[in-house]
């Protein structure tokens, strides 16, 4: 991923495309960040779960941001702060969604053998080491809930 970034963010300073490029650079301070975090040095390579992690930190942020934003009326910002969480979409996975989300947590119910709603955790614990992060956790635990008595 680490590699991505930086090609990325030489094509957008080539471009000259101004917030491409500060949104990369951000992105890649977060990367750099994290792994002198983990003692590998500014020059270190996460690995891709880590790796995948900052930016998921990333777009979380930006989603908190645009709540509180629109909560007091600053639209201009909120809209910002959507166009930043686009940026940085592409270097995520693609999301389980709808059904096969559905079918997933049904899955995780049955491999972990819960049966009221004081076993969400073990279905929760299920579903991450099946799907990673590739899912919306508010999601899916709104769908274990309602499937759960």
């Amino acid at each position: 991923m680490l590699n991505r970034i930086q090609a990325d963010l030489k094509t957008a300073m080539l471009a000259r495309d101004a917030g491409r490029t500060q949104v990369l650079r951000m992105a890649l301070a977060a990367y750099k960040n994290e792994a002198v975090a983990k003692g590998l040095g500014p020059q270190g390579t996460l690995a891709e779960g880590d790796a995948l992690a900052v930016v998921k930190r990333l777009v979380k942020s930006r989603e908190d941001s645009v709540a509180q934003f629109e909560k007091v009326g600053q639209q201009d910002r909120a809209a910002q702060e959507r166009a930043e969480i686009e940026l940085l979409k592409p270097y995520l996975p693609a999301m389980v969604e709808g059904p096969a989300l559905e079918a997933a947590v049904r899955a995780a119910i049955t491999q972990s053998g819960a049966t009221t709603k004081k076993d969400m955790g073990l279905v929760m614990k299920a579903l991450q080491a099946e799907l990673g992060g590739s899912y919306d956790g508010k999601a899916a635990s709104g769908l274990v809930q309602s499937f759960l008595a």
